[in-house]
């Protein structure tokens, strides 16, 4: 929170990986808080992340998301076994220290323990040679559906949101995968000018809200945290968050 005050963010929203642990927020925080979380969810053939924001922690989606929790941590043991065998030196304690006391261990963390270890020079080569999809210590995350994740979210009173589309595998697919969705996720590192263009005309065309984020996960080089973004966008996108709530 100390980066919040720090950086004068007007709002802001800490959007973990699969849970709301984040939250409460401190009291002085409260009114510029969109609570939200990211879901790793899996559909279209693809791995979709979901944002929820204005999802109550006592949701349905968060009991079930205890569950994921703990497929994290068994895919996380079943990644650094196979890594074992492969005659690399790593243990889920390593790993753990870079999850701190975050529950969603994933693949960054890995990733990180590889370098700090030195059996990657960055975290690009830790995901190109081993973690990515479909490499030698890739293993699949059981997640939930994307459907139904966006369905939980709107049950929990909440806004989904399709995170980082440009990290989709099959870009053919957006125009598809959007209409499930409230909102896109307009600004973030992914995104050149280019394809922020192309988002903004699915964005208007479907009636959608936009979002941003910095991405932020405390990882070396990470930008800091806070973005610009377009006055009318944000009132749009709080507008909708509030009437959800209240609905």
């Amino acid at each position: 929170m100390q980066n919040v005050h720090e950086r004068g963010l007007e709002y802001f929203s800490i959007s973990d990986h699969d849970t709301m642990d984040a939250y409460p927020v401190p009291g002085d925080l409260q009114s510029r808080c969109i609570a939200g979380l990211e879901v790793d969810t899996y559909g279209f053939e693809q791995t979709v992340h979901v944002l929820g924001y204005g999802v109550s922690p006592d949701s349905s989606l968060v009991v079930r998301l205890r569950a994921q929790q703990q497929e994290r941590r068994i895919r996380a043991q079943s990644i650094i076994e196979r890594l074992n065998a492969l005659g690399i030196d790593l243990t889920l304690d390593q790993v753990q220290s870079f999850a701190g006391t975050s529950r969603s261990v994933g693949r960054p963390h890995i990733a990180r323990a590889l370098v700090k270890a030195g059996h990657c020079d960055e975290l690009q080569e830790a995901f190109d040679k081993y973690l990515a999809d479909g490499e030698i210590a890739f293993v699949p995350l059981q997640r939930l559906a994307t459907t139904e994740a966006v369905d939980l979210i709107h049950e929990g009173g909440g806004i989904a949101v399709l995170a980082h589309p440009k990290r989709l595998r099959d870009q053919d697919l957006l125009s598809d995968i959007c209409r499930l969705f409230d909102g896109l996720e307009l600004v973030h590192p992914s995104a050149d000018t280019q394809y922020q263009e192309q988002l903004i005309e699915l964005i208007d065309a479907h009636d959608l809200i936009a979002t941003g984020g910095t991405d932020f996960h405390a990882r070396p080089n990470d930008p800091v945290i806070g973005i610009s973004f377009p006055t009318d966008r944000l009132k749009c996108f709080l507008e909708r968050a509030h009437a959800q709530v209240g609905a």
